[in-house]
């Protein structure tokens, strides 16, 4: 069902009203099952950055199957909620055809008691789908814990038909065993639900190769809370990203792997936080993993936006504004004005030099009930600095609107100075837990 956001997304000051590009992009619709066997449909925003009306169009893609197509517009500076794109237990592969301005998220929503989750999915275009040849690894399937994968799939971006070969590895990239050679029509999405012999088995990685341009996507639960979670390809073995799941009334979204590199043709990515009602929260929690690039030439000592969290305007609704300066100024600074007045903040600048190539995790903490933010900065689980600064959300507690939250990773290489692209920079595992008061 389609519905309108009756809330202004306000972001036109935020410079994003630039032009995005327009390309079909693609959402992998898996459907992946909760912990009681029951599917969960994919949701969308198509949000509107721009002054004017932008039309779009969908298909579903299943293989030799006629595509299901809509087309419609999304008026000026709001956004489109698609709350299923597909019929029960429909998969396939989401393209969608949206005009410059538009953006696209999608995630599937799962919930346990008072426990709310959203997992993001990829949207998949030029920037992040792997080359025909290329290897890619699923990183951290099979059984942990109470999470086990429930499926896999690969989507086929070629306009051929794609044989794809997927095998079990160890950590040194030595071949365990073969999950088997198949078949994935032109255009279409393959969804394994016998997760290819990996479910129940112990925690491994997956090497994935294909001969035409391909996405792999294994799909999470977690048999205690019903949690689904996404493992997204990656270029290089690694240890799977695990963290300690929230307790109690929470709303946590999750967007997991590598979400963003950003490059000349796509400098900055907008991430949606989707919440199921206006929320009063007592504490925020978010924290994700940059893996630091190149300094940007343009002004070495520039201003690289690791993460800006906010709700939907600048003024008065900054959560999370964290920036990393470059050589002659070696400084990491975070901020936040929730309900301040203009040109008003609370925050540090504190010395931290970054390490091209080096995975830092940052982590922030708004506790609206203690008026307090804690910020930390850790390499390899060692803690490099932490700081603790005023919060100032009035009345002791943080307003989420309807709309949800947005965070942006990277700045415009156009932006004024000091403000430059992080060209080269990655952003992955980004996690936002919600407690309500």
């Amino acid at each position: 069902m389609k519905k309108l956001l009756a809330s202004s997304l306000a972001l036109a000051a935020l410079g994003l009203a630039a032009p995005m590009r327009a390309e079909t992009v693609y959402v992998p619709v898996v459907e992946p099952m909760n912990a009681a066997g029951a599917p969960l449909a994919t949701q969308l925003w198509i949000s509107n950055f721009g002054n004017v009306e932008r039309p779009y169009a969908t298909a579903l893609l299943q293989g030799d199957a006629a595509a299901k197509s809509i087309g419609a517009t999304v008026p000026a500076d709001r956004a489109v909620y698609l709350d299923k794109v597909a019929a029960e237990g429909e998969t396939g592969l989401l393209a969608i055809d949206a005009a410059q301005d538009l953006l696209v998220n999608a995630w599937v929503k799962s919930s346990h008691g008072k426990q709310i989750f959203y997992a993001g999915l990829p949207v998949i275009s030029s920037e992040n789908r792997v080359a025909a040849g290329a290897t890619a690894y699923l990183n951290g399937v099979g059984r942990e814990g109470s999470r086990d994968v429930s499926q896999v799939a690969l989507a086929n971006l070629g306009d051929a038909a794609a044989l794809c070969q997927v095998d079990v590895v160890d950590a040194n990239g030595a071949f365990l065993r073969s999950a088997g050679s198949v078949e994935v029509p032109a255009k279409s999405l393959s969804r394994f639900d016998d997760a290819l012999g990996l479910r129940g088995q112990a925690t491994a990685t997956a090497k994935v190769s294909c001969d035409q341009p391909f996405y792999a996507l294994a799909s999470m639960v977690d048999a205690r809370t019903s949690e689904v979670s996404f493992v997204n390809p990656s270029a290089a073995i690694e240890k799977a990203a695990t963290r300690k799941p929230a307790a109690g009334a929470t709303i946590t979204f999750v967007q997991s792997g590598v979400f963003h590199t950003a490059t000349k043709l796509n400098p900055k990515k907008v991430l949606r936080i989707p919440v199921p009602t206006q929320i009063t929260a007592g504490i925020l929690t978010a924290d994700l993993d940059v893996i630091a690039g190149p300094w940007n030439p343009r002004l070495k000592s520039g201003a690289h936006n690791l993460l800006w969290l906010h709700r939907g305007r600048f003024r008065s609704n900054t959560i999370a504004n964290i920036n990393a300066y470059g050589p002659n100024a070696n400084q990491l600074r975070s901020i936040q004005n929730i309900d301040m007045p203009p040109h008003s903040f609370t925050g540090p600048k504190f010395h931290q030099e970054f390490t091209q190539g080096t995975t830092y995790h940052l982590t922030v903490l708004y506790d609206a009930l203690s008026k307090a933010v804690s910020f930390t900065i850790a390499e390899n689980g060692h803690v490099l600095h932490t700081e603790r600064f005023d919060a100032t959300a009035k009345g002791h507690e943080l307003i989420v609107p309807l709309t949800g939250l947005v965070s942006e990773f990277g700045n415009y290489d156009w932006q004024a100075l000091p403000e430059v692209g992080s060209i080269g920079w990655s952003f992955a595992n980004y996690r936002v837990v919600i407690q309500p008061k």
